[in-house]
């Protein structure tokens, strides 16, 4: 089968925005191109199969990425370009430029293709097919995260990890001791990979994986949720923190653009908790918050 490349060069700080409009709208896989663009630039490419409708699924992304810069969500300017390739370059594009990421000193993500053994005692490997979902551990708001769960996981937590992508966050939670894992992921179709990453990583029976939206889903509390959506998915996700939380309890939020961060810090604030630990990574940032009344 021959593909319709879709390409579309963009601000670094767009860059989860656009790729979470290509994948809802319905495109065979989402790649980042980081490295092949300037540092404060980046290129997302989406496919489809070449038998649909490219000029009316262009429309919609244009229609897509038009209303969130009229709302403010959407900075700086980007381009839509495309081409045709054929089926077997499709297969392979993840190949050309995912490789081995070195996320912490233990934690090491691996394309599921590609050779490798622990090179440190202790390492941590985790195995990858990122397909249509999103988490390649290549992207800031993955690798702060990642710390965060570093610092903050103690042995035997209940962690609920909300918009999973490729599972890597949870993967993470679980080689770092945690007891029992629930994820959701809105994206039906993304949970397939979902499923395909746990299987590699020996992890199908431990990761209750759910259908839906946010927290919905998830009955019962957790030691620790964790969150790497964009800030529109993060505001309705704060209000249902406070029931899902248990007693001492830790909130890890990522995904959080600098122009964005007061919108978040607000929406806390409103709900009960503070940060009491911010990492940052150019203009991204990841916090990990608490109830006020829990902070000494």
């Amino acid at each position: 089968m021959n593909w319709e490349q879709i390409r579309i060069d963009c601000p670094a700080a767009a860059l989860d925005l656009i790729a979470n409009q290509l994948i809802e709208l319905g495109t065979g896989g989402v790649q980042i191109l980081d490295q092949e663009t300037a540092a404060t630039t980046t290129a997302v490419l989406a496919y489809l199969p070449a038998d649909e409708e490219l000029d009316k699924f262009v429309a919609a992304v244009t229609a897509r990425l038009g209303n969130l810069q009229t709302e403010g969500f959407l900075h700086g300017p980007w381009h839509l370009s495309t081409r045709q390739i054929d089926g077997q370059a499709s297969a392979t594009a993840w190949e050309a430029y995912y490789h081995v990421q070195h996320l912490t000193r233990f934690i090491t993500v691996v394309p599921q293709w590609e050779p490798y053994q622990p090179t440190a005692s202790g390492e941590i490997v985790i195995r990858l097919d990122p397909g249509r979902s999103f988490g390649t551990g290549m992207h800031p708001t993955t690798q702060l995260a990642v710390a965060a769960l570093e610092l903050a996981m103690r042995p035997q937590m209940r962690v609920f990890d909300v918009g999973t992508g490729s599972g890597i966050l949870s993967l993470v939670a679980k080689s770092l001791g945690a007891a029992t894992i629930q994820a959701t992921e809105l994206d039906e179709a993304a949970l397939a990979f979902t499923c395909k990453n746990l299987e590699l990583n020996q992890a199908a029976d431990q990761i209750q994986l759910y259908a839906g939206s946010l927290l919905t889903p998830i009955v019962g509390q957790a030691d620790l949720i964790i969150a790497n959506m964009l800030p529109e998915a993060l505001l309705p996700l704060i209000p249902q923190l406070d029931h899902h939380l248990a007693v001492d309890g830790q909130v890890i939020l990522t995904g959080i653009i600098a122009e964005q961060l007061p919108k978040i810090t607000a929406a806390l604030t409103a709900a009960g908790f503070v940060s009491s630990l911010t990492l940052s990574q150019g203009p991204w940032s990841c916090l990990n918050c608490r109830r006020k009344t829990e902070v000494a």
